[in-house]
């Protein structure tokens, strides 16, 4: 049994343990959503990126019935005696961080007025829980209401994933692509345009090259918000002075820098056009079997966002260099400054995870989490 089944198995037993006692009976299922983690494309200036993403072995277990009134009632396994009560359109002032994004998928017309009692066990390893929980009770309510077939159809429900969660999204982070969360398969990498709205997965077979994925949970906070809202104002005012009306529009790189002065538009265009190139490398790579050979890829994107972008922050930047020094084949931040991902040969992967703990612990930051992975599937029902 793989670890993604493993760690979705023990999340199911977890919730559905959990939802009897609360509830006092079984639930009608249980599904699951995973984390889902950027490698390349994200912090490309705003909605036209294209990013390359996995989904993770841990994630969001949902286990769920309907409940006889029309409210919805949602728990977690971390503090089953708290309840986040609400009845459409009336809603809680204020949410847990983890529920932030519930409302917007259950008060949506095609489940509205329809009363659910929710468990969920939340994982580790996942910068958007909210947005993996939503993703979870979106897929488990579109079965219970709508029937399996509605469910089946993924593309369909990612596209309503992205016009409920659209206040939630952050696609400069791309921290949970609902596209990647809900069609992604084991063994594969699921390749998000969030300019043409399309998707497609590609093959990324790491235990056959020999690879393992490591996660690095740092500990750190997102970056600030105004952070990503200055790059997304500066890629835009960019494109309007080359006249194009996006950066991925560029193809002469050095052209477009010569017509620039202003010094930080010239870095966050070298790291846009740069990272668009990147992707489309490491997609070539991909098609062609060649998985092992994109770590470089992840080490230049690494260096673009601490450099030319400026948001790497000190401890994904240590994690991310102690990593490639310790025998990883490529390292970078992914995401929203939470953690990094590092590509690393089977046989390293302890020598690895010991350097990053002696960097941490000689800077006297606290420990990071490390997690060890394989491309995932995306959300199913477990049970």
């Amino acid at each position: 049994m793989d670890a993604s089944t493993v760690a979705a198995s023990r999340a199911a037993d977890r919730a559905e343990t959990a939802f009897r006692a609360a509830y006092g009976r079984a639930p009608a299922g249980v599904w699951w959503s995973p984390a889902t983690l950027p490698l390349l494309g994200d912090y490309a200036g705003g909605h036209d990126a294209r990013v390359l993403s996995v989904a993770l072995p841990w994630g969001v277990a949902a286990a769920l019935a309907p409940a006889p009134a029309p409210a919805v009632d949602i728990r977690t396994t971390r503090s089953p005696n708290r309840a986040v009560r609400f009845t459409a359109p009336r809603l809680p002032r204020r949410l847990p961080d983890w529920a932030a994004a519930l409302p917007a998928v259950l008060t949506a017309a095609a489940h509205q007025g329809r009363g659910l009692q929710i468990m969920l066990d939340l994982g580790p390893f996942d910068a958007a829980p909210a947005l993996t929980a939503a993703y979870a009770v979106l897929l488990a309510a579109t079965e219970l209401h709508q029937g399996a077939d509605a469910a089946a159809d993924r593309s369909a429900l990612a596209r309503t994933a992205r016009e409920l969660l659209a206040d939630h999204l952050v696609p400069d982070a791309a921290e949970a692509i609902p596209d990647t969360a809900l069609r992604a398969t084991a063994d594969h990498a699921f390749l998000a345009d969030f300019w043409t709205g399309r998707g497609r997965l590609l093959p990324l077979p790491l235990a056959q090259a020999g690879l393992r994925l490591l996660v690095v949970d740092a500990g750190t906070g997102p970056l600030p918000k105004r952070t990503l809202a200055q790059r997304r104002e500066e890629c835009a005012r960019a494109a309007r002075a080359l006249g194009v009306s996006s950066l991925r529009e560029v193809s002469d790189l050095a052209a477009a820098l010569a017509r620039i002065d202003d010094a930080a538009l010239r870095h966050r265009i070298r790291h846009a056009v740069a990272e668009t190139h990147r992707v489309n490398a490491v997609v070539g790579l991909l098609r062609a079997g060649s998985a092992a050979e994109i770590g470089p890829a992840l080490n230049a994107g690494h260096l673009s966002l601490r450099d030319a972008f400026a948001t790497v922050c000190p401890r994904l930047d240590t994690a991310a260099d102690t990593a490639v020094r310790k025998g990883a084949r490529g390292a970078r931040m992914a995401g929203s400054g939470h953690r990094a991902a590092a590509l690393v040969p089977a046989e390293r992967v302890d020598a690895v995870r010991a350097g990053i703990h002696a960097a941490f612990t000689a800077r006297r930051w606290s420990a990071p989490l490390l997690g060890v992975a394989d491309p995932a599937p995306g959300a199913h029902r477990l049970r």
